[in-house]
């Protein structure tokens, strides 16, 4: 790749759009609803356009009320694992670090900080055909309710059929919000549950507040700086919380962090699975 040309590029689209932004808020109009004028979004569209960004999904121009969350990881200690998955049948190898593997027979779950779980199951037995995307589903839901987990506050944010199954994406859901980085993927071949990938976030606190969020017209400006998003299809844009542990009150060893605040921000979702998080304030 060019750098040089891609980086001269960049900051050409970033003037334009400072320049852009100067219009629109020149004078005595608040930020907020400058950036909220239907100009500003169609402007807005038109350079995502030109950075090779289609839209299709509407631009928010409200938030509703927001919140301040307290999370906390699920708890994946292996002796309650190996209990959920194996009637603690299983056998439990701690590696160097913080890799944990819990083996039974031909299943395979890693455990990596006690907060990633990843369950492997390629020699299961084929299962019933699954003819459609609420089939897929059902079946991963299943798989968790018979292992103890609560299905409810799940939200399918992204899925793809593949040549022999599902690939699901589901994400933690509050009040019809995301919250990131919390999800669980399974992946479905021959009617039958081969991996799952879990991180999980529980709500524990919850109260109301006037923290102020930029609006999704002026946040979404930020995809013009990231290379990853060019040339891409924005299929969703909706108000998430964040939590990322490394922005915390951690300095000595964010990975050991269990808990803390997730923050409001507007999570765009792409097309081809990928997705970003602006947590701009």
């Amino acid at each position: 790749m060019d750098w040089s040309k891609a980086k001269t590029i960049l900051i050409v689209a970033l003037l334009i759009t400072n320049i852009f932004l100067a219009y629109f808020l020149h004078g005595e109009q608040e930020v907020g609803n400058a950036v909220l004028n239907p100009e500003f979004i169609e402007e807005t569209e038109e350079l995502l356009g030109r950075n090779g960004i289609v839209l299709q999904s509407d631009i928010p121009t409200e938030t509703g009320q927001l919140y301040n969350l307290t999370v906390e990881y699920e708890d994946m200690l292996p002796g309650t694992i190996n209990d959920r998955f194996f009637a603690s049948e299983g056998v439990i190898n701690r590696n160097e670090g913080a890799v944990i593997e819990i083996d039974y027979g031909d299943e395979v779950i890693t455990l990596i900080n006690e907060k990633l779980m990843i369950y492997e199951n390629p020699t299961a037995e084929a299962g019933n055909p699954i003819d459609n995307l609420e089939q897929a589903m059902e079946l991963a839901k299943q798989f968790l309710k018979e292992r103890g987990y609560e299905t409810d506050d799940m939200g399918l944010s992204y899925w793809r059929e593949t040549e022999n199954g599902y690939y699901l994406d589901f994400t933690k859901i509050f009040q019809d919000s995301y919250i990131e980085l919390s999800y669980t993927v399974v992946i479905i071949e021959d009617g039958r549950i081969i991996r799952m990938e879990r991180t999980w976030l529980n709500t524990k606190e919850i109260e109301e507040t006037d923290y102020k969020i930029v609006p999704a017209p002026k946040a979404i400006l930020e995809l013009l700086s990231m290379e990853d998003a060019s040339n891409k299809t924005i299929t969703d844009i909706s108000l998430s919380y964040y939590f990322d542990p490394e922005k915390q009150d951690y300095l000595d060893d964010y990975q050991q962090a269990m808990e803390g605040r997730a923050v409001p921000a507007w999570r765009v979702q792409f097309q081809d699975g990928y997705d970003v998080i602006l947590d701009l304030e």
